[in-house]
């Protein structure tokens, strides 16, 4: 019997992990068969530095993933995250191709082109595209403008993008790992799945992700991501804040912001000092709301 395998691999900047799925008949989400985990060597910021030293970061997840699963892995579902990760939203407009005036797919498709052309996409990869709105002779139009009849089509449009070059330096780190990619997505999105029920996408919500250097921050509203930031700031400036205020080793810092410290200290200073820093990272949150 055939089985139905999905992997995913999320190169964090402190761990990179492989996640081994099993789709059973009937069941809607997988069941998780094998997982790898190992630390991360050859990324700043979520993406990489190195990458002989990433290659090394995602074959170890891969043997343990392979091992705790008894599964072979070849191919995989990729994910990219990373400061420059962005979501930038630009219009287009589109004339309607056919006589009697019907939109077509291909008018959407020539709608997208030119907001994807009004873009400043200079050293930036295209990940996806949400399309947000459609008016059709200046009418708004709720859901999707196939089939119906005008003469101009408006979009606007959100491309979520990040820098070319850490999208190929990702892209040989896993190929050269041994790892086909199956489909490479955005973070924030795939985090979406797991963590934002489709009602909470729709009524309108916002997904923070607090990583080791990173933030990344998504928005959606009816249904889809409307959008993207992703700030250069994470928990390891909370270690390196409880290290200087209490001079302290950063692997004892890391302890202490982790609770799990024995020595004597002030809970109070402690406080102190990672209620600064979580207020910093969530007035950069606020202010990109506004």
């Amino acid at each position: 019997m055939i089985r139905n395998i999905s992997i995913g691999i999320d190169m964090g900047s402190t761990t990179t992990r492989v996640v081994v799925g099993e789709f059973l008949k009937g069941e809607k989400n997988p069941k998780i068969i094998g997982i790898g985990e190992s630390e991360t060597k050859g990324i700043r910021h979520g993406y990489v530095v190195n990458i002989p030293e990433a290659i090394i970061s995602l074959k170890n997840a891969i043997s343990l993933a392979e091992k705790s699963s008894g599964i072979k892995i070849k191919h995989a579902l990729i994910s990219i995250g990373g400061v420059t990760l962005r979501g930038d939203i630009s219009g287009g407009v589109g004339i309607i191709s056919k006589a009697d005036g019907e939109v077509t797919n291909l008018d959407i498709n020539k709608a997208l082109q030119d907001c994807e052309d009004n873009l400043n996409l200079n050293n930036k990869k295209i990940i996806k595209i949400f399309p947000l709105s459609f008016k059709l002779d200046g009418k708004e139009i709720l859901g999707r403008p196939e089939g119906m009849k005008g003469t101009k089509l408006e979009i606007k449009a959100l491309f979520v993008t990040c820098s070319n070059s850490h999208f190929e330096d990702l892209l040989e780190v896993v190929t050269s790992a041994g790892i086909e990619p199956i489909d490479i997505i955005a973070s924030p999105e795939a985090g979406s799945y797991v963590a934002l029920s489709e009602k909470q996408k729709i009524v309108g919500g916002a997904l923070v992700n607090i990583g080791s250097e990173t933030v990344s921050l998504s928005v959606f509203e009816n249904g889809t991501l409307v959008s993207l930031h992703t700030f250069s700031i994470g928990g390891a400036d909370i270690t390196n804040d409880i290290a200087l205020g209490m001079k302290v080793s950063l692997e004892d810092a890391e302890r202490l912001k982790l609770g799990n410290a024995m020595e004597d200290f002030s809970k109070k200073k402690l406080d102190e000092i990672i209620e600064a820093r979580l207020f910093d990272i969530f007035e950069l949150i606020e202010n990109h709301l506004k």
